[in-house]
């Protein structure tokens, strides 16, 4: 495993989760966005979580129980009437990239200065 591409993998399919997210705001709604952030957010926990337990990372449990709350708002967002106006529409989405963000420059900025300072390849 190396360093580098870990990090370049990790910034990318971030990218593509706020990309997920600032589609919720598009007019009309699709609710099956919510399906496809569900599914791409789980194959991007579940990839960090991997390498977090293979590099022995020391807040794993931390960062799970992080990326659980996650799985369990965006469950429920699954249950939301599809025909959600406008006004719910930004609110989700607002929450969502703020979460996100929130996310990526703390817990996950952890995570990524302990790749970079790992021994492990």
């Amino acid at each position: 495993m190396q360093k580098t591409s870990d990090l370049i993998w990790q910034d990318t399919q971030h990218q593509a989760l706020f990309e997920l997210i600032d589609k919720i705001k598009e007019v009309p709604f699709d609710p099956d966005i919510l399906i496809q952030l569900k599914l791409y957010a789980e194959h991007h926990f579940v990839l960090e979580e991997t390498y977090m337990l293979e590099l022995g990372y020391p807040h794993k449990d931390e960062h799970i129980e992080a990326h659980d709350r996650f799985r369990e708002e965006l469950a429920a967002m699954l249950e939301t009437d599809p025909t959600m106006g406008t006004s719910l529409q930004i609110s989700l989405s607002d929450f969502l990239f703020k979460w996100l963000k929130l996310h990526v420059l703390g817990i996950d900025k952890q995570f990524e200065d302990f790749v970079m300072k790992s021994d492990s390849k």
